[in-house]
């Protein structure tokens, strides 16, 4: 009887350990439901500027429905992690374009002086110096550099300076422009700027000259 009892014990707790084993498994084995990605979400701004947030795929169909221009304007936002996205316009797109373009080009501007050079001449100096000064100032145009000038002398020496300044200003019209000019104290001061596509605007008057050259040789037909 207690043999009975003892063997009933064991199996109902074998089946018991079983259960929680075959339960716990079931559970475990559960297939657990992915998170949504949203790899391709972006920020999508309208032609009137609306904001929506939708996936990379439904945005080039309703820019392909509605004959919008879809154009990237930001790679990733620092705050959504989502780049964003634009609806243009033919309009839009090429107004957008010209401001790039003039962006670009006002940076290329800037860019184009590669450094500052000082020349100082004294009022004194012989004309053939001046001009030994003018081909100097001239090479460092070429090579887009602003050159700043100084030409010291007395108090009563303004005369010479200002046509040493002469003798500058006309044989270097063509290279550089002058600017900031000033008198401070007994020096008279100024900057010469490389002129901008100095060689195309030269390689243009060149040819425009040949072309002429041409048209004179020919004679009536």
């Amino acid at each position: 009887m207690k043999m009975n009892k003892l063997v009933s014990l064991f199996m109902t707790k074998r089946l018991f350990e079983i259960r929680s084993i075959t339960t716990r498994i079931a559970i475990d084995g559960k297939d657990v439901p992915k998170k949504k990605e949203y790899e391709n979400r972006i920020t999508l701004i309208g032609p009137d500027n609306s904001v929506s947030i939708t996936d990379f795929k439904n945005a080039q169909n309703l820019s392909t429905r509605r004959e919008l221009k879809l154009v990237k304007i930001q790679d990733a936002d620092s705050k959504t992690r989502r780049p964003i996205y634009k609806l243009m316009t033919n309009a839009q797109y090429h107004e957008e374009e010209l401001a790039r373009r003039k962006e670009k080009q006002a940076a290329s501007d800037n860019n184009t002086i590669k450094g500052q050079k000082l020349i100082t001449l004294s009022s004194r100096i012989a004309d053939h110096d001046v001009m030994t000064g003018v081909k100097k100032m001239g090479k460092l145009l070429e090579k887009q550099y602003e050159v700043k000038v100084v030409i010291s002398g007395d108090e009563n020496e303004q005369t010479k300076m200002e046509r040493i300044y002469t003798i500058i200003e006309k044989n270097l019209k063509s290279s550089g422009r002058i600017v900031q000019k000033r008198i401070k104290g007994n020096n008279l001061r100024f900057q010469l700027v490389p002129m901008k596509d100095n060689n195309d605007q030269s390689k243009k008057e060149t040819d425009s000259g040949q072309n002429n050259n041409n048209n004179d040789d020919k004679g009536p037909l």
